[in-house]
């Protein structure tokens, strides 16, 4: 539909590009060169879990999540070459129909619910997993990444018009406006996700290593992990009780030993 065609214009809508916030924590090793490598993977993966978990809490329900893995040297630099069942995939039954890794040659692991648990099962299956690593590298975890997500509506909000059991917004990545989006009710909540016909899911989120930004580089810290947000759609960024819900869950991260990488984005 095109948008002169197109009803009067919705107050919330899909953005044509992603909203971001990137948080990042650095490590310390405790400087102990003999403990094994592929526990601190552990540690540092752990890390991470937690940090999304906290993140998603009573805001955003994943349906996929992603963990691929890789050799690395002594000074954690990757080489050449890929482990076996190096991308691993763990999906729910409320993930789409459609929902694929985004990268190929997935092991896909089916799963009731995605929380901390099951996260935190994956990524030691992923690290546990045998295979040998050539000389002088070890296995590592390289990112994490959940795509397809559920987000709660906030409520109430003047904002949100649900009428007769229908959410409509406006969708500027395909310009179409008033777009029926999916709700899902529960323990008096709503939640949403992305129409069949599109592209962004609410909130995109990614884990990877960083080199650092907020932190002073030195000694202190022997390596760092990077969470980026993803916020695609406006419910959630422009003020009112749904950004108030996405810095809430930001804070949550934060008192986990996070800090913004960049200062905070102003709301547009």
């Amino acid at each position: 539909m095109r948008l002169s065609e197109s009803p009067e214009p919705s107050e919330h809508y899909i953005f044509s590009d992603s909203r971001t916030m990137v948080l990042e924590c650095g490590i310390e090793w405790d400087s102990l060169p003999e403990r094994n490598p592929v526990e601190r993977e552990r540690r540092a993966a752990h890390r991470a879990v937690r940090a999304l978990a906290a993140l998603c809490e009573g805001l955003i329900r994943p349906t996929t999540f992603g963990v691929t893995r890789s050799w690395v040297d002594e000074y954690h630099l990757p080489v050449d070459g890929v482990p076996p069942r190096w991308n691993w995939w763990m999906r729910t039954p409320q993930a789409p129909p459609d929902a694929r890794s985004r990268y190929v040659d997935p092991q896909v692991v089916e799963a009731t619910t995605l929380d901390e648990r099951s996260m935190l099962t994956l990524v030691d299956r992923v690290l546990d997993d045998p295979c040998e690593p050539p000389e002088g590298t070890h296995l590592a975890w390289d990112e994490m990444v959940v795509d397809h997500t559920w987000a709660r509506l906030p409520e109430p909000d003047r904002h949100i018009g649900i009428e007769d059991g229908e959410l409509r917004i406006d969708d500027h990545d395909n310009k179409a406006r008033r777009v029926l989006i999916p709700l899902d009710r529960a323990h008096g909540d709503s939640w949403v996700t992305v129409p069949e016909t599109m592209v962004w899911c609410p909130f995109l989120l990614r884990v990877d290593r960083s080199c650092g930004t907020a932190y002073p580089d030195g000694l202190d810290y022997d390596e760092f992990i990077e969470l980026t947000i993803d916020v695609n759609w406006s419910f959630w960024w422009h003020p009112g009780e749904g950004r108030a819900m996405l810095d809430r869950a930001v804070n949550r991260v934060l008192r986990q030993g996070w800090r913004h990488a960049h200062p905070p984005t102003s709301l547009r």
